[in-house]
Protein backbone atom coordinates (compact mmCIF):
# COMPACT_ATOMS: atom_id res chain seq x y z
CA UNK A 1 0.00 0.00 0.00
CA UNK A 2 1.25 3.40 -0.64
CA UNK A 3 2.04 6.11 2.12
CA UNK A 4 1.93 8.55 -0.54
CA UNK A 5 -1.42 9.69 1.01
CA UNK A 6 -2.66 12.04 3.64
CA UNK A 7 -2.40 10.25 7.12
CA UNK A 8 -6.47 10.24 7.51
CA UNK A 9 -6.80 8.55 3.95
CA UNK A 10 -3.83 6.22 4.94
CA UNK A 11 -5.42 5.22 8.38
CA UNK A 12 -8.71 4.75 6.34
CA UNK A 13 -7.08 2.26 3.56
CA UNK A 14 -5.32 0.46 6.42
CA UNK A 15 -8.85 0.09 8.05
CA UNK A 16 -10.85 -1.03 5.18
CA UNK A 17 -8.45 -3.73 4.29
CA UNK A 18 -8.89 -5.50 7.74
CA UNK A 19 -12.55 -4.89 7.63
CA UNK A 20 -13.38 -8.10 6.16
CA UNK A 21 -11.77 -10.06 8.76
CA UNK A 22 -13.03 -7.68 11.80
CA UNK A 23 -16.42 -8.92 9.94
CA UNK A 24 -15.48 -11.85 9.98
CA UNK A 25 -16.07 -12.06 6.13
CA UNK A 26 -12.52 -13.10 5.94
CA UNK A 27 -11.83 -16.08 9.17
CA UNK A 28 -8.53 -15.90 10.22
CA UNK A 29 -7.57 -19.22 9.25
CA UNK A 30 -8.14 -18.41 5.78
CA UNK A 31 -4.84 -18.80 3.96
CA UNK A 32 -5.04 -14.94 2.63
CA UNK A 33 -6.07 -13.71 6.00
CA UNK A 34 -2.69 -13.23 8.09
CA UNK A 35 -1.02 -11.72 5.21
CA UNK A 36 -3.55 -9.21 5.37
CA UNK A 37 -2.67 -9.04 9.19
CA UNK A 38 0.58 -8.67 8.66
CA UNK A 39 0.61 -5.79 5.78
CA UNK A 40 -2.01 -3.84 8.16
CA UNK A 41 0.55 -4.35 11.17
CA UNK A 42 2.97 -2.87 9.33
CA UNK A 43 1.10 0.42 8.21
CA UNK A 44 -0.23 0.70 11.57
CA UNK A 45 2.85 0.82 13.26
CA UNK A 46 3.74 3.31 10.88
CA UNK A 47 0.85 5.09 11.44
CA UNK A 48 1.31 5.02 15.27
CA UNK A 49 5.46 6.32 14.59
CA UNK A 50 3.55 9.54 12.29
CA UNK A 51 1.43 10.57 15.45
CA UNK A 52 4.59 9.99 17.46
CA UNK A 53 6.29 12.00 15.36
CA UNK A 54 3.84 14.73 15.25
CA UNK A 55 2.82 14.94 18.62
CA UNK A 56 -0.63 14.68 18.26
CA UNK A 57 -1.47 13.77 21.77
CA UNK A 58 -0.01 15.09 25.08
CA UNK A 59 -0.40 13.75 28.23
CA UNK A 60 -0.43 17.76 29.35
CA UNK A 61 -3.74 18.01 27.56
CA UNK A 62 -7.93 17.51 28.12
CA UNK A 63 -9.94 15.76 25.77
CA UNK A 64 -11.47 19.20 25.03
CA UNK A 65 -7.93 20.68 23.72
CA UNK A 66 -8.10 18.31 20.91
CA UNK A 67 -9.20 19.15 17.15
CA UNK A 68 -12.05 16.61 16.48
CA UNK A 69 -10.03 15.91 13.15
CA UNK A 70 -7.60 14.49 15.16
CA UNK A 71 -9.39 12.61 18.02
CA UNK A 72 -10.08 9.30 15.08
CA UNK A 73 -6.40 8.76 16.23
CA UNK A 74 -7.14 8.07 19.71
CA UNK A 75 -8.21 5.09 18.52
CA UNK A 76 -5.36 3.68 17.44
CA UNK A 77 -3.90 1.44 19.92
CA UNK A 78 -6.98 -0.73 19.87
CA UNK A 79 -6.89 -1.21 16.62
CA UNK A 80 -3.33 -2.23 16.96
CA UNK A 81 -3.85 -4.34 19.56
CA UNK A 82 -7.21 -6.06 17.60
CA UNK A 83 -5.12 -6.59 14.93
CA UNK A 84 -2.47 -8.67 16.97
CA UNK A 85 -4.95 -10.52 18.83
CA UNK A 86 -6.25 -12.29 15.33
CA UNK A 87 -2.15 -13.13 14.37
CA UNK A 88 0.16 -15.52 15.78
CA UNK A 89 -0.96 -18.94 14.42
CA UNK A 90 2.03 -20.05 13.45
CA UNK A 91 3.19 -21.85 16.58
CA UNK A 92 3.11 -21.27 20.85
CA UNK A 93 5.67 -19.46 20.98
CA UNK A 94 4.39 -16.94 18.26
CA UNK A 95 0.92 -16.88 19.69
CA UNK A 96 2.28 -15.43 23.00
CA UNK A 97 4.19 -13.13 21.50
CA UNK A 98 1.36 -12.08 19.78
CA UNK A 99 -1.06 -11.82 22.83
CA UNK A 100 1.62 -9.77 24.66
CA UNK A 101 2.27 -7.01 21.65
CA UNK A 102 -2.07 -7.38 22.12
CA UNK A 103 -1.80 -6.78 25.52
CA UNK A 104 0.54 -3.93 25.35
CA UNK A 105 -1.25 -1.99 22.84
CA UNK A 106 -4.55 -2.39 24.66
CA UNK A 107 -2.88 -1.03 28.03
CA UNK A 108 -1.25 2.10 25.77
CA UNK A 109 -5.13 2.69 24.51
CA UNK A 110 -6.47 2.67 28.06
CA UNK A 111 -3.73 4.76 29.53
CA UNK A 112 -4.23 7.06 26.31
CA UNK A 113 -8.35 7.46 27.89
CA UNK A 114 -7.94 7.69 31.08
CA UNK A 115 -4.82 10.64 30.62
CA UNK A 116 -7.87 12.86 28.61
CA UNK A 117 -10.61 12.25 30.92
CA UNK A 118 -12.41 10.18 28.49
CA UNK A 119 -14.00 7.50 30.51
CA UNK A 120 -16.77 7.92 33.13
CA UNK A 121 -15.74 6.77 37.03
CA UNK A 122 -16.94 3.24 36.71
CA UNK A 123 -15.21 2.77 33.18
CA UNK A 124 -11.65 3.92 35.28
CA UNK A 125 -12.22 1.21 37.72
CA UNK A 126 -12.31 -1.05 35.35
CA UNK A 127 -9.63 0.10 33.25
CA UNK A 128 -7.51 0.09 36.51
CA UNK A 129 -8.16 -3.72 37.12
CA UNK A 130 -7.55 -4.50 33.20
CA UNK A 131 -4.20 -2.76 33.72
CA UNK A 132 -3.23 -5.01 36.82
CA UNK A 133 -4.34 -7.94 35.50
CA UNK A 134 -7.53 -7.98 37.37
CA UNK A 135 -10.73 -9.14 36.13
CA UNK A 136 -13.28 -5.88 37.09
CA UNK A 137 -16.39 -8.66 37.84
CA UNK A 138 -17.21 -9.45 41.46
CA UNK A 139 -16.78 -13.07 42.36
CA UNK A 140 -20.37 -13.85 43.56
CA UNK A 141 -22.05 -15.83 40.58
CA UNK A 142 -25.21 -13.21 40.64
CA UNK A 143 -23.44 -9.71 40.97
CA UNK A 144 -21.07 -11.12 38.21
CA UNK A 145 -24.04 -11.64 36.04
CA UNK A 146 -25.82 -8.67 37.15
CA UNK A 147 -22.37 -6.92 35.84
CA UNK A 148 -22.19 -8.56 32.68
CA UNK A 149 -26.19 -7.37 31.83
CA UNK A 150 -25.01 -3.94 32.87
CA UNK A 151 -21.93 -4.05 30.42
CA UNK A 152 -23.94 -5.60 27.29
CA UNK A 153 -27.05 -2.90 28.28
CA UNK A 154 -23.92 -0.15 28.27
CA UNK A 155 -22.57 -1.11 24.80
CA UNK A 156 -25.75 -1.37 23.57
CA UNK A 157 -26.72 2.04 24.27
CA UNK A 158 -23.47 3.21 22.91
CA UNK A 159 -23.89 1.16 19.56
CA UNK A 160 -27.47 2.83 19.01
CA UNK A 161 -26.04 6.35 20.08
CA UNK A 162 -23.13 6.30 17.45
CA UNK A 163 -25.44 4.83 14.94
CA UNK A 164 -27.94 7.72 15.10
CA UNK A 165 -25.42 10.26 15.37
CA UNK A 166 -23.35 9.30 12.32
CA UNK A 167 -24.26 10.81 8.54
CA UNK A 168 -24.29 7.11 7.23
CA UNK A 169 -26.25 5.76 9.76
CA UNK A 170 -24.63 2.11 9.79
CA UNK A 171 -26.31 -1.02 11.64
CA UNK A 172 -26.01 -1.23 15.73
CA UNK A 173 -24.56 -4.96 15.08
CA UNK A 174 -21.51 -3.49 12.78
CA UNK A 175 -17.97 -4.00 13.50
CA UNK A 176 -16.06 -0.85 15.35
CA UNK A 177 -13.85 -0.54 12.02
CA UNK A 178 -17.46 0.66 10.03
CA UNK A 179 -17.70 2.74 12.80
CA UNK A 180 -14.42 4.33 12.23
CA UNK A 181 -14.20 4.21 8.95
CA UNK A 182 -17.39 6.95 8.82
CA UNK A 183 -15.21 9.27 10.85
CA UNK A 184 -12.20 9.10 7.88
CA UNK A 185 -12.18 10.36 3.95
CA UNK A 186 -11.50 6.90 1.96
CA UNK A 187 -12.05 7.33 -2.05
CA UNK A 188 -9.67 5.09 -3.50
CA UNK A 189 -10.97 6.61 -7.06
CA UNK A 190 -9.80 9.75 -6.21
CA UNK A 191 -5.51 9.74 -6.37
CA UNK A 192 -3.89 12.38 -3.16
CA UNK A 193 -0.46 14.05 -4.05
CA UNK A 194 -0.47 14.75 -0.32
CA UNK A 195 2.26 13.17 1.19
CA UNK A 196 2.30 12.20 5.22
CA UNK A 197 5.43 13.85 5.27
CA UNK A 198 3.77 17.01 5.51
CA UNK A 199 2.20 16.15 8.86
CA UNK A 200 -1.35 16.74 8.01
CA UNK A 201 -4.31 15.36 10.08
CA UNK A 202 -7.21 16.58 8.97
CA UNK A 203 -10.09 14.23 8.54
CA UNK A 204 -12.12 15.04 5.52
CA UNK A 205 -12.51 18.80 6.20
CA UNK A 206 -14.48 19.38 3.06
CA UNK A 207 -17.41 17.03 4.16
CA UNK A 208 -19.72 17.54 7.26
CA UNK A 209 -18.28 17.55 10.48
CA UNK A 210 -18.92 14.90 13.12
CA UNK A 211 -19.32 16.43 16.81
CA UNK A 212 -16.69 15.16 19.49
CA UNK A 213 -19.51 13.31 21.19
CA UNK A 214 -19.90 10.75 18.75
CA UNK A 215 -16.16 10.57 18.67
CA UNK A 216 -16.21 9.68 22.53
CA UNK A 217 -19.18 7.71 22.03
CA UNK A 218 -17.17 5.33 19.83
CA UNK A 219 -13.74 5.58 22.05
CA UNK A 220 -16.07 4.48 25.00
CA UNK A 221 -17.43 1.68 22.78
CA UNK A 222 -13.77 0.46 21.89
CA UNK A 223 -13.19 1.01 25.69
CA UNK A 224 -15.21 -1.58 26.53
CA UNK A 225 -14.48 -3.93 24.10
CA UNK A 226 -11.21 -3.69 25.22
CA UNK A 227 -11.59 -5.42 28.92
CA UNK A 228 -13.00 -7.78 27.35
CA UNK A 229 -10.44 -8.77 25.12
CA UNK A 230 -7.90 -8.25 28.01
CA UNK A 231 -9.57 -10.39 30.00
CA UNK A 232 -9.82 -13.45 27.46
CA UNK A 233 -5.87 -13.03 26.14
CA UNK A 234 -5.25 -13.42 30.52
CA UNK A 235 -6.83 -16.47 29.86
CA UNK A 236 -5.12 -17.54 26.87
CA UNK A 237 -1.74 -16.59 28.01
CA UNK A 238 -2.26 -18.53 31.16
CA UNK A 239 -3.58 -21.96 29.07
CA UNK A 240 -0.59 -21.24 26.38
CA UNK A 241 2.44 -21.02 29.42
CA UNK A 242 1.37 -24.53 31.00
CA UNK A 243 0.96 -26.36 27.63
CA UNK A 244 3.72 -27.88 25.66
CA UNK A 245 5.12 -26.40 22.80
CA UNK A 246 5.22 -29.53 20.92
CA UNK A 247 1.39 -29.86 21.11
CA UNK A 248 0.44 -25.96 20.59
CA UNK A 249 1.73 -26.04 16.83
CA UNK A 250 -1.51 -24.51 15.07
CA UNK A 251 0.26 -23.63 12.22
CA UNK A 252 -2.03 -23.05 9.06
CA UNK A 253 -2.49 -26.18 6.66
CA UNK A 254 -4.19 -26.67 3.18
CA UNK A 255 -7.46 -27.80 3.93
CA UNK A 256 -7.19 -29.65 0.70
CA UNK A 257 -4.16 -32.01 2.19
CA UNK A 258 -4.73 -34.45 5.04
CA UNK A 259 -4.38 -32.81 8.86
CA UNK A 260 -1.24 -34.08 10.58
CA UNK A 261 -1.00 -33.59 14.29
CA UNK A 262 2.03 -34.11 16.14
CA UNK A 263 1.47 -36.91 18.91
CA UNK A 264 3.12 -35.88 22.19
CA UNK A 265 3.24 -39.35 24.52
CA UNK A 266 3.15 -36.73 27.37
CA UNK A 267 -0.45 -35.60 26.61
CA UNK A 268 -1.73 -39.41 26.08
CA UNK A 269 -4.18 -41.27 28.75
CA UNK A 270 -3.03 -44.73 27.61
CA UNK A 271 0.35 -45.88 27.98
CA UNK A 272 2.53 -46.54 25.27
CA UNK A 273 3.73 -50.76 25.58
CA UNK A 274 6.98 -50.99 26.77
CA UNK A 275 6.40 -47.52 29.60
CA UNK A 276 5.74 -49.37 32.38
CA UNK A 277 6.01 -53.03 33.80
CA UNK A 278 2.10 -54.74 34.70
CA UNK A 279 2.14 -55.17 38.55
CA UNK A 280 1.09 -58.61 40.79
CA UNK A 281 -2.65 -58.40 41.28
CA UNK A 282 -2.73 -61.34 44.01
CA UNK A 283 0.37 -62.47 45.98
CA UNK A 284 1.75 -65.91 46.34
CA UNK A 285 -0.36 -66.40 49.21
CA UNK A 286 -3.68 -65.19 47.50
CA UNK A 287 -3.73 -61.57 49.01
CA UNK A 288 -5.19 -58.92 46.94
CA UNK A 289 -2.18 -56.63 45.87
CA UNK A 290 -4.18 -53.45 44.00
CA UNK A 291 -7.67 -53.37 42.96
CA UNK A 292 -8.84 -54.28 39.95
CA UNK A 293 -11.95 -55.30 37.59
CA UNK A 294 -12.77 -58.25 36.25
CA UNK A 295 -14.67 -58.18 32.40
CA UNK A 296 -16.63 -60.54 30.59
CA UNK A 297 -14.72 -62.02 27.77
CA UNK A 298 -15.97 -61.83 24.44
CA UNK A 299 -14.29 -61.88 20.79
CA UNK A 300 -16.04 -59.06 19.01
CA UNK A 301 -15.12 -56.47 21.12
CA UNK A 302 -11.34 -55.40 22.03
CA UNK A 303 -10.39 -54.92 26.21
CA UNK A 304 -10.08 -51.07 25.40
CA UNK A 305 -13.69 -50.99 23.50
CA UNK A 306 -15.04 -53.00 26.53
CA UNK A 307 -13.77 -50.41 28.79
CA UNK A 308 -14.68 -47.49 27.05
CA UNK A 309 -18.72 -48.88 27.21
CA UNK A 310 -18.37 -49.49 30.79
CA UNK A 311 -16.99 -46.18 31.19
CA UNK A 312 -19.04 -43.96 28.93
CA UNK A 313 -22.38 -44.70 29.58
CA UNK A 314 -25.96 -43.68 31.11
CA UNK A 315 -24.88 -41.31 34.22
CA UNK A 316 -28.74 -42.53 35.47
CA UNK A 317 -30.10 -45.67 36.41
CA UNK A 318 -32.12 -46.78 33.53
CA UNK A 319 -36.05 -47.98 34.17
CA UNK A 320 -36.37 -51.90 34.77
CA UNK A 321 -40.31 -51.76 34.81
CA UNK A 322 -43.48 -49.66 33.51
CA UNK A 323 -45.11 -46.96 36.21
CA UNK A 324 -47.82 -49.22 36.49
CA UNK A 325 -45.56 -51.92 37.99
CA UNK A 326 -44.10 -49.98 40.20
CA UNK A 327 -47.07 -48.17 41.40
CA UNK A 328 -48.84 -51.78 42.05
CA UNK A 329 -45.10 -53.09 44.23
CA UNK A 330 -45.44 -49.94 46.23
CA UNK A 331 -49.04 -50.71 47.02
CA UNK A 332 -47.88 -53.94 48.13
CA UNK A 333 -45.56 -53.31 49.90
CA UNK A 334 -48.03 -50.62 51.97
CA UNK A 335 -46.16 -47.65 50.76
CA UNK A 336 -48.77 -45.83 49.27
CA UNK A 337 -51.85 -44.57 51.49
CA UNK A 338 -55.33 -45.04 50.13
CA UNK A 339 -58.57 -43.17 51.06
CA UNK A 340 -59.31 -39.32 52.56
CA UNK A 341 -59.79 -36.69 51.07
CA UNK A 342 -63.66 -35.28 50.61
CA UNK A 343 -64.82 -38.83 49.67
CA UNK A 344 -63.85 -40.17 53.24
CA UNK A 345 -65.31 -36.83 54.42
CA UNK A 346 -68.67 -37.77 53.05
CA UNK A 347 -68.99 -40.98 53.50
CA UNK A 348 -71.16 -41.74 56.67
CA UNK A 349 -70.10 -42.91 60.00
CA UNK A 350 -70.87 -46.03 61.42
CA UNK A 351 -73.52 -44.59 63.61
CA UNK A 352 -74.63 -42.90 60.50
CA UNK A 353 -75.09 -46.25 58.77
CA UNK A 354 -76.89 -48.09 62.15
CA UNK A 355 -79.22 -45.17 62.40
CA UNK A 356 -80.47 -45.75 58.73
CA UNK A 357 -80.05 -49.46 58.81
CA UNK A 358 -82.57 -49.36 61.67
CA UNK A 359 -85.13 -47.11 59.92
CA UNK A 360 -86.11 -50.33 58.20
CA UNK A 361 -89.03 -51.16 60.22
CA UNK A 362 -90.25 -55.03 60.18
CA UNK A 363 -86.92 -56.57 59.39
CA UNK A 364 -84.61 -58.46 61.13
CA UNK A 365 -81.36 -56.42 60.16
CA UNK A 366 -83.04 -53.31 61.22
CA UNK A 367 -83.89 -54.45 64.47
CA UNK A 368 -80.50 -55.76 65.28
CA UNK A 369 -79.39 -52.43 64.46
CA UNK A 370 -81.57 -50.95 66.56
CA UNK A 371 -80.42 -52.98 69.13
CA UNK A 372 -76.54 -52.07 68.81
CA UNK A 373 -77.63 -48.47 68.47
CA UNK A 374 -79.73 -48.85 71.61
CA UNK A 375 -77.12 -50.61 73.46
CA UNK A 376 -74.29 -48.30 72.06
CA UNK A 377 -75.76 -44.77 73.26
CA UNK A 378 -76.67 -46.77 76.62
CA UNK A 379 -72.52 -47.73 77.38
CA UNK A 380 -72.36 -44.06 76.32
CA UNK A 381 -74.28 -42.66 79.13
CA UNK A 382 -73.48 -44.56 82.09
CA UNK A 383 -69.78 -43.95 80.68
CA UNK A 384 -70.68 -40.05 81.04
CA UNK A 385 -72.13 -40.41 84.48
CA UNK A 386 -69.31 -42.30 85.62
CA UNK A 387 -66.94 -40.04 84.15
CA UNK A 388 -67.31 -36.01 85.04
CA UNK A 389 -66.45 -33.56 81.95
CA UNK A 390 -63.14 -32.16 82.58
CA UNK A 391 -62.57 -35.31 85.41
CA UNK A 392 -59.05 -36.69 83.56
CA UNK A 393 -57.83 -32.77 82.18
CA UNK A 394 -55.07 -32.98 85.20
CA UNK A 395 -53.17 -30.28 83.54
CA UNK A 396 -55.23 -27.44 82.00
CA UNK A 397 -57.78 -27.25 84.98
CA UNK A 398 -61.31 -25.30 84.01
Amino acid sequence: MSTNLPLPQFYAQTLSSLQPIFDDTISTSDPKAQPILSSALDNLYLIQRMINSLGVFSENESIDEVGERELVFMSLGWVIGSTEEKGGLSGRDDRISSLQRAETAYNTYLELLNSYGVLSPEEKAESSAAANGQSSMPKDPAKRREAKIAQYRREKDLRQTISNSLPTHPDTSSSPTTFLLSLLPFNSNRPSVVSTSTGSTSVNPDDEEIPTSTIVSILRLLHTLTISSLSSINMELELLSNAPASITQIAEQDPRQPRREEEDSTWRLDRQPGTYKPKELISGNGRVLRPFTILPSTQAMSDRERLKGDVFKQSWRLPTMTIDEYLEEEQRRGNIITGGGQASYDAPTATELMELEAENDGTIVAEENYEKKRLKDENWAMFADENKKGAGNTMNKG
